[in-house]
C-alpha cells in the first residue's frame, strides 16, 4: 500500500505557510476503518483522486499477521494495543462507578480487522424508524440493495441476498455439538428459528453469519482495499493522525494531520469525509470547533459552529455473559490444549481450513422480551466454551456461554474532549442501566438466557448456571449483579446523528449541519442503533454514501414485504 504521497498527486504538492507542505486531492477520507475502506475503493471506482488517513498501521507485523487473518484468532487481535485503541471509559454512575473499555480498531479495516465477525444486518423496522427519525430514504426498501451490493452471500443472489460483493459471507462448520444443541433449546421454548437471520426472518434462532472468505477474516480493508489499492488515484497514509479539520469560514478545504514527525496539510477540492468512527469522528469535530459551544469553551477552542449533539446520544448494546457448566467433554475446550491448539493453527496455515477457519459465534438468537414489542429487543450469542466479557476464555472447565443483552436502549451515553491535544483519548461514557426500561430487558435477558439452558437439550449434559448462579432471584439481587458484571458489546454508535432536529449532526445526505463540504461517513451517523452487530450496518452506510457523494442514482428500492 501507498506509504507515501501517490503518483497522480505528486505534482500537486507544495510548501505553504510556514514550511508545511500541502497536498491537494477531491476528496480527503478521515479513517481506514470500515466505512473509511469502503468510501476509498467506491469513490476511485471514478476518476476522482482520494486521499485516505490512517491513524493506525496499514497492515500488521509479520509475526502477527494470523492474529487478524485467521478467525478463529479473534481473542489474539481484539485486546493487543498495536491494533486496538482501547479507549478508557469513564466510571458509571450507574454501574457501582466501574469503567466499560471500549476497543476501536487501530489499523486499516478498523474495527472490521479486530471484531468477532459477526455478519448481521440491522432489522427491516430498524430503518423504519430512521425514516421517522429524520433520514429520509433510508428505509429498509432503500437500504436493502446496498446490503446486497456489498456481500458475497454463501447461497448465492436472491430477493435478499448478494452474490458478488466484495465482502465475502458465510456460515460456520458447526463442528461443536452445543451449536445444535442451543438451536433445539430454542424450539423447545417456543421460540421460532430463522432459516436465513439475514433475509425476511429477522427473528428467532439461527445459524449465525460471519464475514470470512476462503477461511480468512474479510476485513474492510481485505475486501475493499486490496484488489484496489494500486489505483493511480487512491493514496493511503497510515500512522496519520488529523489534528483538526480545516475550515475556511462555513466551508471545509482540507485537514491538518501529524505523519513522521511532520506536520502536514491536505486540500479537498471536492469534499472532507469524516470516517473515523463513533468515538474520534465526534472528537476531532469538536478539536475543529464544531460541537456544543459551552464544552468547547471549556477547553479554549473557539466554536465555529454551535452543533449541540456532536459527541451525544452514544448509543451501545450492554451485554451479560451467563455461564453454564456441563458434565461432558462436548465443548470446545477440547480444543485449548497446546498440541490441538498447534494443530488447529498449523491446519488452517496450510489449508484455510478446519476450526481455525471460524469463529466460536455460530449461533445466536434475536428474539423478543415482551410481546408486545414490534420486533426483537435481546439479542444473545452462543459460545460453546466459558467466557468472560474480555474474550478470556476459562480453561479445563467445559460448558457454555450466552452472550445476551438489549439489542435497543431507550438511555445514551456521550463522548466528550479530555483535552484540546488531538493526541489525548477522549472520554467516554455508555449510561447503561440509566432507566426503568433499560434495567427491565437487562432483566428480562437473563430470565430467557435460564430459560434456554434449562431445556431438555441441555439437561442430559448436566448444564449447571455458575453466573449469575440460581441464588441470585430476587430483583434487587439481579440488578446488583446486573450493575457490576454489564459490559459493552463494543457496538458504539449515533455520535454525529443524522436527522433535522436540534441534536441532529448532519442531514439525509450526511452533510454536516451548518459547514459545506464535510460529511461524516460511518457509524456515528446512526439516529438510533440497530436491533445488531453494527459492523454491516456501517458498511451498508458507506456502500449508500459513495452514490450520493458521487451524485449516482440510488439503487432501485427492493419490493419486500414489512414484518408485521
Amino acid at each position: 500500500m501507498a506509504s507515501e504521497i501517490g503518483a497522480a498527486d505528486k505534482a500537486l504538492a507544495h510548501e505553504g505557510n510556514f514550511g508545511m507542505t500541502v497536498q491537494e486531492y477531491d476528496y480527503i477520507i478521515i479513517g481506514g476503518g470500515t466505512a473509511g475502506c469502503t468510501l476509498a475503493a467506491r469513490l476511485t471506482e471514478a476518476s476522482s483522486s482520494v486521499l485516505l488517513l490512517e491513524a493506525g498501521p496499514s497492515r500488521t507485523g509479520m509475526l502477527d499477521s494470523w492474529k487478524i487473518d485467521m478467525p478463529a484468532a479473534v481473542d489474539y487481535a481484539y485486546l493487543n494495543p498495536k491494533y486496538n485503541w482501547l479507549y478508557p471509559g469513564e466510571p458509571e454512575p450507574t454501574l457501582h462507578g466501574r469503567q466499560i473499555l471500549q476497543p476501536r480498531g487501530k489499523i486499516l479495516g478498523g474495527s472490521s480487522s479486530i471484531n468477532g465477525l459477526v455478519y448481521l444486518r440491522g432489522h427491516a423496522l430498524d430503518f423504519q424508524r430512521w425514516e421517522r427519525e429524520g433520514a429520509w430514504g433510508w428505509s429498509w426498501k432503500e437500504v436493502l440493495p446496498y446490503f446486497k451490493r456489498a456481500e458475497s452471500w454463501e447461497g448465492g443472489e436472491s430477493l435478499y441476498r448478494g452474490g458478488s460483493g466484495p465482502v465475502g459471507v458465510r456460515t460456520g462448520l458447526q463442528g461443536c455439538e452445543l451449536y445444535a444443541r442451543f438451536m433445539q433449546a430454542g424450539s423447545q421454548a417456543g421460540y421460532p428459528m430463522s432459516p436465513d437471520i439475514n433475509s425476511e426472518q429477522q427473528e428467532g434462532f439461527a445459524v449465525s453469519q460471519m464475514n470470512v472468505r476462503d477461511g480468512v477474516r474479510a476485513s474492510m480493508a481485505r475486501a475493499y482495499i486490496q484488489p484496489n489499492k494500486h489505483r493511480p488515484n487512491l493514496t493511503i497514509l497510515d500512522r496519520s493522525t488529523v489534528r483538526e479539520l480545516v475550515l475556511d469560514g462555513n466551508c471545509a478545504s482540507g485537514v491538518r494531520y501529524h505523519r513522521d514527525g511532520t506536520d502536514v496539510q491536505a486540500t479537498a477540492r471536492r469534499e472532507v469525509i469524516l470516517a473515523a468512527g463513533a468515538v474520534a469522528s465526534p472528537q476531532l469535530l469538536m478539536l475543529s470547533g464544531v460541537g456544543p459551544a459551552s464544552h468547547l469553551e471549556e477547553f479554549g477552542i473557539r466554536c465555529r459552529v454551535n452543533l449541540p449533539g456532536v459527541g451525544q446520544n452514544l448509543q451501545n448494546h450492554p451485554l451479560i455473559y451467563q455461564k453454564f457448566t456441563i458434565d461432558k467433554p462436548v465443548s470446545l475446550n477440547s480444543y485449548m490444549r497446546p498440541d490441538k491448539m498447534a494443530y488447529v493453527g498449523a491446519r488452517w496455515m496450510l489449508t484455510g481450513g478446519g476450526l481455525g477457519s471460524t469463529n466460536t459465534f455460530e449461533s445466536l438468537a434475536l428474539v423478543r422480551s415482551d410481546g408486545a414489542v414490534s420486533h426483537p429487543d435481546v439479542l444473545m450469542h452462543f459460545i460453546p466454551v466459558l467466557m468472560n466479557a474480555d474474550n478470556k476464555i476459562i480453561h479445563d472447565v467445559h460448558g457454555f456461554a450466552l452472550a445476551i443483552g438489549a439489542a435497543r436502549m431507550s438511555a445514551a451515553g456521550w463522548v466528550k474532549l479530555r483535552s484540546a491535544n488531538p493526541f489525548d483519548k477522549p472520554r467516554i461514557l455508555s449510561n447503561f442501566m440509566a432507566t426503568d426500561n433499560d434495567i427491565s430487558i437487562l432483566r428480562k435477558s437473563i430470565e430467557i438466557a435460564r430459560e434456554v439452558a434449562s431445556q431438555q437439550a441441555f439437561r442430559n449434559l448436566d448444564a449447571k448456571e455458575v453466573e449469575p448462579g440460581p441464588a441470585v432471584k430476587s430483583a434487587a439481587e439481579i440488578d446488583d449483579y446486573l450493575r457490576g458484571t454489564v459490559a459493552g458489546d463494543y457496538h458504539l454508535s449515533c455520535t454525529c446523528a443524522m436527522g433535522n432536529g436540534e441534536m441532529a449532526v448532519v442531514d439525509h445526505e450526511l452533510k454536516v449541519h451548518g459547514i459545506e463540504s464535510l460529511r461524516v461517513v460511518d457509524a456515528s451517523v446512526m439516529p438510533s442503533i440497530v436491533s445488531a452487530n453494527t459492523n454491516a450496518t456501517t458498511n451498508m452506510i458507506a456502500e449508500k454514501a459513495s452514490d450520493i457523494i458521487l451524485g449516482r442514482p440510488a439503487l432501485p428500492p427492493v419490493s419486500v414485504t414489512l414484518p408485521g
